[in-house]
């Protein structure tokens, strides 16, 4: 036993998995017992019992232990423990029955033998249990270990799907930024087309103005050419028309002079020829 605590200790200090620590605790109790069971028919001798007691290893314990060292070092799993247990108890159980068997018949060594196989496999049975409950110790820890990993692996996707939201929440912002200053910008350069279109249509037209504006300007000046000309006729025109009625008025003033010359005449040489008729 006191071996057994110094290996445990040793084991704890090389942080060895407990698993192994079990292992190692089981094959020292049963270390030495042979493959073979006790178990004695209900009728047979006291010397049979005897000898089948006495095929035991000189370790003076019952049992049987049929776990086995794997390829990885001598790892021992749970299933191994407990049917190391269940045989365990069924060897003690045995050694008591052959022990009833023995009856009166038996001598006090049978019995002590029985009895020693007993203890044996009873503790074999009890360091199945103590690895057992090492084994269910270490996997409540590990469950425990997986499931604080298994929080804090939530809080960080929850952390991440966070940050993951407000990503795409920004992204989608972008893009409703962008499709904004796309449509925008769609206008804009319409707008400029239109502009542009405009522009080109109002230097046309301009032309068009500048163009009749020099033909209106050369007909003015065509215009106001033939009213120049007009107008020096139209003086031309006055000066002959004033010296025609001046004329006019002279040859109206001569001719009433003539016609009252002569109706001068006339009436002179009327009483002329009334005076010459007196004298006849």
């Amino acid at each position: 036993i006191l071996m057994q605590f110094k290996l445990i200790n040793f084991y704890k200090a090389k942080r060895i998995k407990y698993v192994n620590v079990l292992f190692l605790l089981a094959s020292l109790t049963s270390a030495g017992v042979s493959k073979q069971q006790v178990v004695l028919e209900p009728k047979a001798q006291a010397t049979q019992s005897f000898e089948s007691v006495h095929s035991y290893g000189a370790s003076e314990y019952g049992g049987e232990f049929d776990g086995h060292v794997g390829s990885d070092g001598g790892h021992t799993n749970g299933a191994e423990l407990t049917s190391l247990a269940h045989s365990s108890a069924l060897q003690a159980k045995n050694a008591v029955q052959n022990q009833h068997t023995a009856g009166s018949q038996a001598a006090f060594g049978i019995k002590s033998s029985f009895a020693s196989a007993a203890l044996g496999a009873a503790q074999t049975a009890q360091a199945a249990l103590v690895g057992k409950q090492a084994i269910v110790q270490y996997l409540k820890r590990q469950l425990s270990e997986a499931q604080q990993q298994l929080q804090g692996e939530i809080s960080q996707y929850q952390q991440i799907e966070a940050v993951a939201q407000a990503a795409q929440e920004s992204s989608q912002q972008s893009q409703n930024q962008l499709n904004t200053l796309t449509a925008a910008l769609a206008a804009v350069q319409s707008g400029a087309q239109h502009a542009n279109q405009v522009a080109a249509e109002a230097a046309s037209a301009s032309a068009a103005q500048q163009s009749m504006v020099v033909e209106a300007k050369q007909q003015v000046a065509r215009i106001l050419s033939e009213l120049q000309t007009a107008f020096e006729g139209l003086q031309e025109t006055e000066v002959a028309a004033h010296r025609a009625a001046e004329s006019a008025q002279i040859a109206q003033s001569n001719a009433a002079s003539a016609g009252a010359a002569v109706a001068a005449a006339s009436s002179k040489a009327g009483h002329s020829e009334i005076s010459d008729g007196y004298h006849y």
